[in-house]
């Protein structure tokens, strides 16, 4: 089976937990643990090593707890000043597959994902196929129509991934169809986010850093203070 690369952030000096009901629904990917550590210019030798080598620590500890559960992980930490963007560079440069734009992580009981575009439903369903179907117990199939014409188009395109969700082995009663009428795309996801656990959706068609963790993202994961998973194509 394809393993899809999930490449996870981990913000020091004060990186968030990754709870094992987190870490046991990506039993079929690769995961890239990149940690991102901005330093002052004026970090003196010492100091800079010590700090180096907690955040690596830290980073092979949570690979750990991947491998355990039956992933490969590798792990990347990049110091230094305006280090933000180390996530989506990393990302372009390694051609991952999705990026997670992080918030509290609990677990994947409940996930939403969205879709717009129907370029995005192949790459979407290969990686929502991959999560442990034993952890993911419901999942909510969402997206937005601009008028209340395009509402079945997109009803098309959300019963198409079902159908692939079903084909992978979930159960077709534990997967929602829901289509909002909304001229604001991001406040719709955010409010049918509520109940979920995790956000899964396509990357922008911005170019660059914007793309993966621009104003989209940020607001979602501002309003509903939820993990998201970026897929990209």
């Amino acid at each position: 089976m394809t393993r899809e690369t999930l490449l996870i952030p981990v913000e020091f000096p004060d990186p968030t937990p990754l709870p094992s009901t987190f870490v046991g629904g990506f039993t079929s990917c690769k995961v890239l643990l990149v940690g991102v550590y901005e330093l002052p210019a004026d970090t003196d030798s010492d100091e800079r090593q010590r700090r180096e080598i907690e955040a690596y620590n830290t980073l092979y500890s949570y690979a750990n707890q991947f491998v355990r559960a039956g992933d490969t992980a590798e792990v990347e930490l990049v110091m230094g000043e305006d280090v933000g963007d180390t996530p989506s560079r990393i990302a372009e440069e390694r051609d991952v597959d999705a990026l997670l734009v992080p918030n509290p992580i609990t677990t994947l009981d409940d996930v939403l994902v969205a879709v717009r575009d129907p370029e995005f439903v192949e790459p979407i369903s290969e990686f929502v196929n991959l999560l442990d179907q034993e952890i993911v117990l419901h999942a909510s199939l969402f997206s937005v129509a601009e008028t209340q014409e395009g509402t079945g188009e997109k009803r098309e395109l959300l019963n198409e991934l079902r159908r692939r969700m079903v084909d992978a082995g979930f159960n077709e009663t534990a997967i929602d169809v829901e289509v909002a009428v909304s001229d604001d795309p991001p406040f719709a996801i955010s409010e049918a986010a509520r109940d979920h656990d995790v956000v899964i959706l396509g990357e922008t068609q911005d170019p660059d850093f914007e793309r993966v963790f621009g104003d989209t993202y940020r607001s979602i994961a501002d309003e509903t203070e939820l993990p998201i998973v970026v897929v990209r194509r």
